[in-house]
């Protein structure tokens, strides 16, 4: 499967943003009954207003050694605990049982945390990846656990040369160590129960200020990943499903030492940008393909944040001759450093679907309620009009209409997404079109 799209987006008198994007997918499965073959490749080329990225995330071929009991995988392909761990090398699964599986693979890393690209690139930098995975799967219950060890490559910078002009750059190399698992039970077929966590450990940064007499030091800063997840459905009825998720990130970037000290010398810790999501959900099928949801969201944060969201809505496709509709209520009471950001979110549209043809068109709108959120406007200053800021809530009360469209023929396929802002005169545009085989 191959797909190209093309991306535009406007302020009303000028194009800001333009880009071409390209994406190619693509198996072969079962070649002399022994071999399976992988692509997958994404780039995107900015004509305005951004740079170019080409990521090759899988280019890889599986061959089976001994019938069921032994494969070997070659190439490029992503290996367990991290998004960005994907590596150039090999790996070999050995299947013990028709239940317990190991996987073995080692290589060079093929991206860094920072997405860039290491071993294909103008200047490689080759990071060691080695790491090992054990599998269960059985009818009830399916689990895995993983460890990787990595090095990764971080770079710094330090401003500009006052010659040249080119940025600076200080670069660490420093190691990794990812410990990735996951767990679901099916008791019964009404009941569904999944979780999983990621922990990376990396390193420490030393972060420093040039002056005449050396570096001094200001603070050190703890780099480091861990992430749970929990999901358990219950399907009460054949009309009604209830469901509970739970989500937590752990994000600490950067401690630093100017801020206070306590009695033994250690700095006092910041707030962090860590969180934590509790969410219930059910979903109720009313009518032929009419479903009434209700979600509520409660998102607790590090620094004592509070973060209440409720979501109510209706949705349903070909309830009359291909017509549908949708619409949904959204509410959030929030408490975010002491201060009320209160706001209602609107969105509703029609639908009409085939199996050729999906198109829908409404509009979406979200309104500071009494919370100090207010439309951005255009002010008079001394040298002219200028925008109000509001910043982060630049975006959060504006009207927008959108049409999206997507169809199939022959063995291709097309689609076109349309957004235009109707308070500030903004367009996005977003066409895309490709072909299966």
């Amino acid at each position: 499967m191959a797909g190209a799209d093309a991306l535009i987006t406007t302020d009303g008198a000028s194009v800001e943003n333009a880009e071409i994007g390209l994406s190619v997918r693509a198996d072969a499965r079962d070649l002399a009954k022994r071999v399976d073959l992988r692509l997958d490749f994404r780039g995107r080329e900015g004509i305005q207003g951004n740079s170019s990225a080409n990521e090759l995330y899988e280019l890889s071929a599986t061959i089976r050694l001994i019938d069921k009991r032994l494969d070997l995988k070659v190439g490029r392909f992503p290996a367990p605990g991290g998004y960005w761990l994907i590596l150039d090398g090999a790996m070999l699964r050995v299947h013990y049982t028709s239940w317990l599986t190991q996987s073995v693979y080692g290589g060079l890393r093929s991206f860094t945390t920072g997405r860039r690209n290491t071993w294909m690139s103008n200047e490689p930098l080759p990071l060691p990846l080695v790491g090992t995975q054990i599998a269960f799967t059985h009818r009830i219950v399916q689990a895995s656990i993983g460890f990787t060890w990595a090095r990764d490559g971080i770079d710094l910078h330090e401003g500009e040369d006052e010659v040249t002009g080119q940025n600076l750059i200080e670069r660490h190399i420093d190691n990794e160590y990812f410990l990735d698992g996951q767990v679901s039970i099916f008791p019964t077929e009404k009941l569904t129960f999944s979780a999983g966590a990621t922990v990376g450990t990396r390193y420490d940064v030393q972060f420093n200020a040039m002056n005449p007499y050396g570096p001094t030091t200001l603070g050190v800063a703890t780099l480091g990943a861990f992430g749970a997840w929990a999901l358990a459905e219950w399907r009460v009825l054949k009309t009604l499903r209830l469901s509970y998720t739970f989500n937590f990130e752990r994000i600490r970037l950067f401690q630093s030492q100017l801020l206070t000290v306590k009695s033994d010398g250690t700095p006092v810790s910041a707030a962090d940008g860590s969180f934590e999501d509790h969410a219930l959900r059910a979903t109720w099928r009313l009518w032929r393909g009419l479903r009434a949801d209700l979600q509520y969201r409660l998102r607790y944060r590090a620094n004592t944040d509070l973060e209440n969201h409720v979501t109510l809505g209706l949705r349903g496709d070909e309830l009359w001759r291909g017509f549908g509709a949708f619409a949904s209520v959204g509410i959030d009471y929030d408490t975010l450093a002491g201060k009320q950001h209160n706001r209602a979110l609107y969105s509703a549209g029609l639908s009409y679907l085939r199996p050729w043809l999906d198109v829908r068109a409404g509009f979406l709108y979200t309104d500071g309620i009494g919370s100090g959120l207010l439309f951005s406007q255009q002010t008079t200053a001394t040298n002219g009009l200028s925008p109000t800021q509001l910043f982060p809530y630049v975006l959060e009360t504006n009207r927008i209409a959108f049409v999206r469209g997507f169809a199939t023929f022959w063995k291709m396929f097309a689609g076109l997404d349309v957004e235009e802002n109707l308070e500030a005169a903004q367009l996005r545009v977003l066409a895309q079109i490709g072909a299966t085989l």
